[in-house]
Protein backbone atom coordinates (compact mmCIF):
# COMPACT_ATOMS: atom_id res chain seq x y z
CA UNK A 1 0.00 0.00 0.00
CA UNK A 2 2.91 2.07 -0.68
CA UNK A 3 3.33 2.79 3.47
CA UNK A 4 6.37 2.94 5.45
CA UNK A 5 7.04 0.28 8.28
CA UNK A 6 10.12 0.84 11.14
CA UNK A 7 11.65 -0.98 13.72
CA UNK A 8 12.77 1.28 16.65
CA UNK A 9 15.25 -0.57 18.93
CA UNK A 10 15.86 2.26 20.94
CA UNK A 11 12.19 2.71 22.01
CA UNK A 12 10.87 -0.87 21.66
CA UNK A 13 8.89 -0.20 18.95
CA UNK A 14 7.39 -0.80 15.51
CA UNK A 15 5.58 1.83 13.78
CA UNK A 16 3.79 2.07 10.27
CA UNK A 17 3.62 5.76 7.95
CA UNK A 18 2.00 6.59 5.58
CA UNK A 19 3.98 8.30 2.37
CA UNK A 20 3.49 11.60 3.95
CA UNK A 21 4.53 10.75 7.30
CA UNK A 22 1.51 10.59 9.06
CA UNK A 23 1.60 7.72 11.91
CA UNK A 24 -1.20 5.10 11.34
CA UNK A 25 -0.17 2.02 13.98
CA UNK A 26 2.33 1.98 16.82
CA UNK A 27 3.02 -0.93 18.80
CA UNK A 28 4.78 -1.29 21.52
CA UNK A 29 5.14 0.92 24.89
CA UNK A 30 7.94 3.72 24.18
CA UNK A 31 11.33 2.84 26.33
CA UNK A 32 9.36 0.09 28.19
CA UNK A 33 10.89 -3.52 27.18
CA UNK A 34 9.25 -6.65 27.50
CA UNK A 35 8.05 -9.94 26.33
CA UNK A 36 4.60 -9.62 26.72
CA UNK A 37 1.67 -9.11 23.49
CA UNK A 38 1.78 -5.06 23.85
CA UNK A 39 5.47 -4.89 24.35
CA UNK A 40 8.71 -6.08 22.59
CA UNK A 41 12.69 -6.02 23.48
CA UNK A 42 14.21 -4.40 20.81
CA UNK A 43 12.52 -5.69 17.51
CA UNK A 44 14.33 -6.28 14.55
CA UNK A 45 12.92 -6.48 11.73
CA UNK A 46 8.61 -6.84 9.44
CA UNK A 47 7.67 -8.62 6.90
CA UNK A 48 3.59 -8.04 5.55
CA UNK A 49 1.40 -10.57 3.73
CA UNK A 50 -0.55 -9.30 0.83
CA UNK A 51 -3.55 -9.35 3.26
CA UNK A 52 -2.22 -7.06 5.39
CA UNK A 53 -1.31 -9.45 8.39
CA UNK A 54 2.24 -8.73 9.34
CA UNK A 55 5.05 -10.69 11.07
CA UNK A 56 7.80 -9.15 13.45
CA UNK A 57 11.11 -10.41 14.87
CA UNK A 58 11.55 -9.03 17.81
CA UNK A 59 15.45 -10.28 18.42
CA UNK A 60 17.74 -8.40 20.75
CA UNK A 61 16.22 -8.66 23.96
CA UNK A 62 13.41 -11.15 22.99
CA UNK A 63 13.93 -14.45 20.94
CA UNK A 64 10.63 -15.00 19.24
CA UNK A 65 8.62 -14.08 16.06
CA UNK A 66 4.81 -12.43 16.29
CA UNK A 67 2.05 -12.65 13.72
CA UNK A 68 -0.42 -9.87 13.94
CA UNK A 69 -3.62 -9.01 12.23
CA UNK A 70 -4.15 -6.06 9.52
CA UNK A 71 -4.98 -3.89 12.61
CA UNK A 72 -2.28 -4.73 14.87
CA UNK A 73 -4.47 -7.36 16.89
CA UNK A 74 -2.15 -10.53 17.89
CA UNK A 75 -2.48 -13.96 16.05
CA UNK A 76 0.14 -16.22 17.48
CA UNK A 77 4.14 -15.75 18.38
CA UNK A 78 6.94 -18.92 18.64
CA UNK A 79 9.93 -19.18 19.71
CA UNK A 80 12.26 -19.16 22.77
CA UNK A 81 16.34 -19.05 23.11
CA UNK A 82 18.38 -21.78 22.08
CA UNK A 83 19.64 -23.60 19.29
CA UNK A 84 17.50 -26.24 18.65
CA UNK A 85 14.88 -26.43 15.76
CA UNK A 86 12.22 -23.04 16.41
CA UNK A 87 14.69 -22.03 18.92
CA UNK A 88 16.35 -18.51 18.34
CA UNK A 89 19.90 -16.55 19.26
CA UNK A 90 18.91 -12.97 17.87
CA UNK A 91 15.98 -13.41 15.04
CA UNK A 92 16.89 -10.39 13.04
CA UNK A 93 15.74 -10.45 9.89
CA UNK A 94 12.28 -11.66 8.49
CA UNK A 95 11.16 -12.33 4.83
CA UNK A 96 7.77 -13.99 3.21
CA UNK A 97 7.85 -16.17 0.43
CA UNK A 98 3.64 -15.47 -0.42
CA UNK A 99 4.14 -18.21 -3.22
CA UNK A 100 5.11 -20.85 -1.23
CA UNK A 101 3.56 -19.61 1.98
CA UNK A 102 6.72 -19.47 3.77
CA UNK A 103 8.70 -17.01 6.43
CA UNK A 104 12.70 -17.09 6.21
CA UNK A 105 13.70 -15.78 9.67
CA UNK A 106 17.57 -14.75 9.56
CA UNK A 107 18.66 -16.54 13.13
CA UNK A 108 21.55 -14.68 13.47
CA UNK A 109 23.68 -15.77 16.07
CA UNK A 110 22.81 -19.33 15.55
CA UNK A 111 24.51 -18.70 12.03
CA UNK A 112 21.45 -19.88 10.23
CA UNK A 113 18.43 -18.91 8.43
CA UNK A 114 14.98 -21.05 9.65
CA UNK A 115 11.75 -22.11 7.20
CA UNK A 116 8.12 -21.65 9.00
CA UNK A 117 4.66 -22.11 7.37
CA UNK A 118 3.11 -18.61 8.00
CA UNK A 119 1.21 -20.48 10.89
CA UNK A 120 4.82 -21.20 12.48
CA UNK A 121 5.54 -24.57 11.98
CA UNK A 122 8.84 -25.27 11.60
CA UNK A 123 9.65 -26.64 8.08
CA UNK A 124 13.84 -26.47 7.85
CA UNK A 125 16.91 -25.47 8.74
CA UNK A 126 19.56 -23.64 5.86
CA UNK A 127 22.75 -23.45 7.19
CA UNK A 128 24.56 -22.30 4.22
CA UNK A 129 23.98 -17.80 4.76
CA UNK A 130 26.28 -17.40 7.16
CA UNK A 131 25.55 -14.72 9.73
CA UNK A 132 22.31 -13.29 8.33
CA UNK A 133 22.04 -9.98 9.57
CA UNK A 134 19.92 -9.03 6.31
CA UNK A 135 17.42 -10.76 3.69
CA UNK A 136 15.85 -10.07 1.01
CA UNK A 137 13.99 -12.70 -1.58
CA UNK A 138 13.69 -12.03 -5.01
CA UNK A 139 13.20 -13.95 -7.78
CA UNK A 140 13.23 -17.17 -5.67
CA UNK A 141 16.89 -16.08 -4.77
CA UNK A 142 17.42 -15.18 -0.97
CA UNK A 143 19.89 -12.20 -0.64
CA UNK A 144 21.87 -12.83 2.72
CA UNK A 145 23.76 -9.53 4.20
CA UNK A 146 26.58 -11.83 6.29
CA UNK A 147 27.49 -9.04 8.40
CA UNK A 148 30.16 -10.84 9.57
CA UNK A 149 32.09 -12.30 6.46
CA UNK A 150 31.62 -9.44 5.55
CA UNK A 151 29.75 -10.23 1.87
CA UNK A 152 26.47 -10.81 0.67
CA UNK A 153 25.67 -14.53 -0.48
CA UNK A 154 23.06 -15.83 -2.84
CA UNK A 155 20.78 -19.22 -2.02
CA UNK A 156 18.70 -20.75 -4.58
CA UNK A 157 15.20 -22.26 -3.92
CA UNK A 158 16.50 -25.20 -1.82
CA UNK A 159 18.68 -22.91 0.32
CA UNK A 160 22.01 -24.07 -1.74
CA UNK A 161 24.77 -20.87 -1.83
CA UNK A 162 24.63 -20.17 -5.62
CA UNK A 163 27.33 -17.35 -5.07
CA UNK A 164 28.00 -14.29 -3.35
CA UNK A 165 29.82 -10.94 -3.61
CA UNK A 166 32.03 -8.71 -1.91
CA UNK A 167 34.77 -9.20 0.70
CA UNK A 168 35.85 -7.06 3.68
CA UNK A 169 37.08 -3.65 3.16
CA UNK A 170 36.18 -0.35 2.14
CA UNK A 171 36.66 0.41 -1.02
CA UNK A 172 33.72 0.13 -3.74
CA UNK A 173 32.09 -3.03 -3.50
CA UNK A 174 33.87 -4.17 -0.46
CA UNK A 175 31.67 -4.13 2.75
CA UNK A 176 32.29 -3.86 6.48
CA UNK A 177 29.26 -5.30 8.88
CA UNK A 178 26.32 -5.14 5.85
CA UNK A 179 23.49 -4.80 7.61
CA UNK A 180 20.75 -5.25 5.80
CA UNK A 181 19.72 -5.21 1.53
CA UNK A 182 16.77 -4.63 -0.65
CA UNK A 183 16.49 -5.62 -4.36
CA UNK A 184 14.15 -3.20 -6.50
CA UNK A 185 12.07 -4.19 -9.42
CA UNK A 186 14.67 -4.00 -12.55
CA UNK A 187 17.18 -6.22 -10.17
CA UNK A 188 19.66 -3.46 -8.88
CA UNK A 189 20.60 -4.86 -5.10
CA UNK A 190 21.08 -2.41 -2.85
CA UNK A 191 23.22 -2.78 0.16
CA UNK A 192 23.27 -0.72 3.64
CA UNK A 193 26.72 -1.07 5.89
CA UNK A 194 27.08 0.02 9.60
CA UNK A 195 30.70 0.34 9.51
CA UNK A 196 31.27 2.03 6.54
CA UNK A 197 28.03 4.40 6.67
CA UNK A 198 27.03 4.11 3.42
CA UNK A 199 24.62 2.10 0.71
CA UNK A 200 26.51 1.02 -2.49
CA UNK A 201 24.23 -0.16 -5.49
CA UNK A 202 25.12 -3.23 -7.71
CA UNK A 203 23.76 -3.91 -11.35
CA UNK A 204 23.10 -7.30 -12.45
CA UNK A 205 25.47 -8.59 -15.04
CA UNK A 206 24.61 -9.53 -18.10
CA UNK A 207 25.97 -12.68 -18.27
Amino acid sequence: DGNVWVTDIGHHLVMKFDPDGKLLLSLGRKGDAGNTPDRFDRPTDIAIASNGEFFITDGYGNSRVLKFSRDGKLLKQWGSKGTGEGEFNLPHAIVLDAKNDRLYVGDRENDRVQVFDTDGKFLKVWSETGTPYGLFLADERLFVADGRAGWVKVLGPDGKSVGRLGEKGATPGQFQMPHMLCVDSRGDLYVAEVTNKRIQKFTPRKD
